[in-house]
């Protein structure tokens, strides 16, 4: 697993094979499903009483989450990008100072909402029928804002980085794309 130095002859894109599917990367993105969903929230459970503990929860969850739905192929045409694929080792210094940085915002607002929940009124803390609490509301919704910032801005990152190395843009499915961009990605 070396970073790719130029002198590899690459003159086909390995994140644009027929398929993608291997063992490893199947239990790896089922690691970073179950992290996501099952160990978040046990976590949020079990550390929601503690200092930073749901910070921590936040992070586990929302790290998952930007691996899984960042790396991965989706329904709507979405290209896979392996986690192997020497252009996108290339990239993992970049990726992983931008993931510090949205952590450290995350983090940030996090601690900031939990420091003011005390003084809030209680219409701010109270669920109303089914639904949550506003205070929930205003302090998940900022967080999945910037995840979804993240994906986007870290899956163009990867895409700039395959057309920089293989040339075109890949077309995954030619036929149905008007090469519009959208929020999950070209149509």
């Amino acid at each position: 697993m070396s970073a790719m130095t130029g002198n590899e002859d690459w003159t086909a894109d390995p994140c644009s094979a027929e398929s993608t599917f291997s063992g490893p990367r199947f239990l790896a993105f089922a690691c970073l499903f179950i992290a996501m969903f099952a160990g978040g929230g046990v976590l949020f459970i079990l550390l929601s009483d503690t200092g930073y503990g749901s910070q921590l929860a936040s992070v586990v969850s929302y790290t998952s989450a930007v691996l899984l739905y960042g790396f991965a192929k989706n329904r709507s045409g979405i290209r896979p990008y392996l986690f192997t694929c020497p252009v996108v080792m290339s990239q993992y210094p970049r990726l992983l100072n931008r993931h510090a940085l949205f952590l450290t915002v995350l983090v940030a607002f996090e601690t900031v909402a939990f420091r003011i929940k005390p003084h809030l009124s209680a219409w701010w803390l109270t669920a109303s029928g089914r639904n949550m609490p506003p205070f929930v509301v205003a302090a998940v919704v900022p967080c999945m804002v910037m995840a979804i910032a993240e994906i986007v801005t870290n899956r163009a990152l990867l895409e700039r980085a395959h057309v920089d190395r293989f040339g075109d843009r890949p077309q995954e499915n030619a036929s149905d794309q008007d090469g519009t961009l959208s929020l999950l990605g070209r149509k």
